[in-house]
């Protein structure tokens, strides 16, 4: 094999220690939306929103911790220390048998990902020159999208039967991001603290920031998790009460699409650095709200094999993911000049408090409608957050 090839090539932008991070992405995007709705589903709608909102409330503590990480050089200490509790809350979700239980695991596991997820960000932005971003991120996410694949495939093997024992399949797994995530991982410097502003001057700094477009991009992000994780949080009960599709039966297509979407994230950088994140994002939430609408129309009107346009807006759904995530994440990047740990600490915490609104209100609709009522509220909700954001997404070239 050419070695000396293959570093040359595209691979050239895979990292060792990105196996860790992926190790997230089974946790965040593998097991959460499969595996919390199946686990609190028995004790109704209002324990799986509150056990769903209790982890992205853990992840609301991903701004303090980038923060005071980047600000202490403790970047290493952070990232590596999230995985061992990541683990321990994914065993605790199997112990737990009540609501405050899987409320304690969840809000652990949380803080615990939203960390990895922000300090595997600020590696990135701040280990590398900003010309190469594009590229890393894409394949940074590539690995959380092959993680993704590995929960969601624990979660189809055991959602029908022991439960429990997938989450602890997955603590097992998790835990070797210890050993995983040390392997080339950069060592960071602290960040300096922002100098003041002179008398009379601007103001400048992240809070300045979040006043102009920076802050637009937030609420546009803000809007746009709400959408999508209204459905991803409770992804099998939709499928289920609309479409008729059992939750092995949706993690084997999810899974399916997921994979591809993998595959898709180096290509969302690539795009990014030709077009601009705001037209990879715009692409991303176009493509959601597509898949949304289709999910829509086939419960509302009832329409003729509507089991099968809900799996195919499923995979659609699955394959905007990474246009949206690569979009956003590298405008969270560019749209910053000042406490990049805290502007992707923001970043993350805008999908989690997005995923704690979806958890939440959607709960009161599904009571009264069915869980089927959730893709138009949705839709509704993704197309506000295209018209707020239009004038951060509609340039087709990369931000200066």
């Amino acid at each position: 094999m050419d070695v000396d090839g293959l570093r040359r090539g595209p691979l050239r932008w895979l990292e060792p220690w990105f196996a860790a991070y992926a190790l997230a992405g089974l946790l965040v995007n593998g097991m959460v939306p499969l595996m919390i709705p199946i686990t609190a589903s028995a004790k109704g709608p209002g324990a799986v929103a509150v056990v769903v909102a209790a982890f992205f409330v853990g992840q609301l503590t991903a701004p303090v911790t980038g923060r005071l990480a980047d600000r202490a050089g403790r970047q290493r200490l952070v990232f590596l220390g999230s995985f061992p509790v990541m683990a321990a809350g994914a065993v605790g979700f199997g112990l737990a048998q009540d609501v405050p239980g899987w409320v304690v695991a969840a809000a652990v596991a949380g803080a615990a990902a939203g960390a990895a997820q922000t300090l595997g960000s600020v590696f990135i932005v701040e280990g590398h020159p900003r010309s190469e971003w594009d590229a890393r991120i894409g394949w940074f996410r590539f690995t959380f999208g092959l993680g993704q694949v590995a929960g969601l495939t624990i979660g189809a093997a055991f959602a029908e039967g022991d439960v429990d024992r997938g989450w602890y399949v997955a603590g097992g797994v998790i835990l070797c991001g210890v050993f995983l995530g040390r392997i080339g991982l950069p060592h960071l410097a602290g960040a300096r603290p922002p100098r003041p502003a002179p008398a009379g001057g601007q103001r400048s700094g992240l809070a300045a920031e979040l006043r102009g477009r920076f802050g637009r991009f937030l609420l546009t992000w803000l809007l746009a998790m709400i959408a999508v994780q209204t459905i991803l949080n409770v992804l099998p009960l939709v499928m289920l009460d609309a479409f008729q599709i059992g939750a092995s039966r949706t993690a084997g297509w999810y899974l399916i699409g997921s994979l591809i979407g993998a595959c898709l994230y180096p290509v969302c950088g690539q795009l990014a650095d030709r077009y601009g994140a705001g037209w990879v994002l715009r692409t991303g939430l176009l493509v959601t709200l597509l898949g949304f609408a289709a999910m829509s129309a086939a419960w509302a009107f009832d329409l003729p094999g509507k089991g099968t346009i809900g799996v195919a807006a499923l995979i659609i759904v699955a394959l905007g993911y990474p246009f949206d995530y690569i979009g956003g994440t590298m405008l969270a990047a560019q749209l910053t000049l000042d406490g990049q740990g805290s502007a992707m600490g923001l970043f993350n915490s805008a999908v989690a408090a997005g995923a704690i609104v979806g958890a939440v209100v959607p709960s009161f609709l599904a009571r009264e409608f069915g869980y089927g009522s959730l893709p138009p509220m949705a839709a509704v909700v993704l197309l506000g957050a295209l018209l707020v954001g239009l004038p951060v997404l509609r340039s087709r070239s990369p931000v200066s």
